[in-house]
């Protein structure tokens, strides 16, 4: 499929057996328990999309944008996503394991209590995303932008912190045993804490 539009439509399997996608827009649809596993987006538009129960594992995205969408309880085992926008989407009960982020706008995902044990996070902007209970063990996030992020009882042992924004996160539940922080992030730190630094 190529340069098509699709609005409040609901795809079944026999509905969709497209692989490859290229600048196609989606708004309101569904994907419900679909298995696209060979799925290939190339710049489309997906505008509250339900993917729920949806088959997604080892499927490739790049410069696509997955807008308020759902993916409660899909597999995106191994999917891929470069240079991709998916601000405002839940992964309630999602298999995200082995998934690979490059740079995008990841702004207000809910990724509560995911587990994503060394996920690359560098530079990708996480604004407002709630990883509340989250383990991000030793995943990198340098120059990642969390300003505003919930990091209530998250676990980041071992993680590379280092330029990464934190505006406005509460770090008193997180552990941050082992991580990397640079001086002003360590600062940042002790004033949760109540800490004077002089």
């Amino acid at each position: 499929m190529e340069d098509d539009v699709f609005e409040a439509k609901s795809f079944e399997a026999v509905g969709f057996s497209a692989r490859e996608l290229s600048r196609c827009r989606f708004v309101r649809c569904s994907f419900r328990g679909l298995r696209l596993s060979e799925l290939r987006t190339r710049g489309c538009e997906f505008d509250e999309c339900q993917f729920v129960g949806t088959g997604l594992a080892s499927s490739e995205h790049r410069s696509s944008s997955f807008l308020n969408c759902r993916f409660v309880d899909a597999d995106l085992f191994g999917a891929s996503f470069e240079n991709c926008r998916l601000v405002g989407s839940t992964f309630e009960g999602a298999n995200i394991s082995g998934i690979f982020i490059r740079g995008g706008d990841w702004s207000f995902v809910n990724l509560r209590y995911q587990e994503m044990e060394g996920v690359d996070l560098r530079e990708v902007r996480l604004k407002g995303a709630d990883f509340a209970g989250c383990s991000l063990k030793k995943c990198d996030l340098r120059q990642a932008v969390l300003d505003g992020a919930s990091l209530h009882q998250a676990k980041l042992r071992d993680c590379d912190l280092r330029g990464a924004l934190l505006d406005e996160v509460d770090l008193r539940t997180t552990d941050l045993k082992g991580s990397r922080l640079d001086i002003a992030q360590a600062i940042h730190f002790a004033h949760c804490f109540g800490i004077v630094v002089e």
